[in-house]
């Protein structure tokens, strides 16, 4: 099976020399490069094939929101997964809707990183517990939108019952096998909604569904 090609992106070189180490041991994962900034992220991206990103936020040239940007542009484009020393919403939504898949703290135990590497490489969403409640706290206050009624919305959007029924269950962290239990449908059939949710709500993944979905005040994320 083919390993799953990581660049590392970070000013600081004993950060970029710790998550190499770590990446080092991870099975199925291979380090294609480390840089040190977004800017030098952007031109690597361009120039070689590259499955994520683990992209640092705050870094001179670009920072990582702005090289995320750039990056999720492009079709095809690599998975990011930001990890930071910052669990502040000033970092943690823009990032996300800049196109991020996940959102780590650099306090993470390795395990936690190299299952989040995975999980996004999947199209799947990774997110520290420990920024959670930062991330209901700044979709409902910073980016909620409530013009509008909702079922108005979700008709505009041509969100059907099922599908609206997936969102409110992603909302309160459930998985595809749980919502498949709980709606008594199958995994397939879940796994076939979500991808028109995706479409519908122009995104990529579970992490920037919840966030648009929260944004449009069409869900709300239940604090811990």
């Amino acid at each position: 099976m083919e390993k799953i090609k990581v660049l590392i992106v970070d000013d600081e070189p004993l950060i970029r020399h710790a998550l190499g180490t770590i990446l080092a041991t991870a099975h199925g994962i291979a380090m294609v490069n480390s840089v040190e900034n977004g800017q030098a992220a952007v031109d690597y991206c361009k120039d070689n094939h590259v499955d994520v990103v683990l992209m640092d936020l705050q870094m001179p040239i670009m920072d990582g929101v702005s090289a995320t940007k750039i990056i999720k542009s492009v079709q095809d484009s690599p998975s990011v997964l930001a990890i930071t020393a910052f669990s502040s919403d000033e970092y943690l939504v823009p990032v996300l809707t800049a196109g991020a898949s996940g959102y780590l703290v650099k306090d993470s135990e390795p395990d936690e990183i190299i299952r989040a590497i995975h999980a996004v490489h999947q199209g799947t969403a990774a997110i520290s517990p420990s920024v959670s409640s930062d991330l209901v706290s700044a979709v409902r206050e910073a980016y909620r939108d409530n013009s509008g009624d909702i079922q108005e919305l979700v008709y505009d959007l041509g969100i059907t019952n099922r599908e609206f029924e997936i969102l409110k269950l992603l909302a309160k962290g459930l998985n595809n096998p749980e919502i498949s239990k709980t709606l008594a449908i199958s995994e397939t059939t879940v796994k076939t909604h979500m991808a028109k949710i995706f479409v519908k709500l122009d995104v990529r993944d579970r992490v920037q569904a919840l966030v648009a979905a929260t944004r449009m005040g069409l869900i709300e994320i239940p604090r811990d």
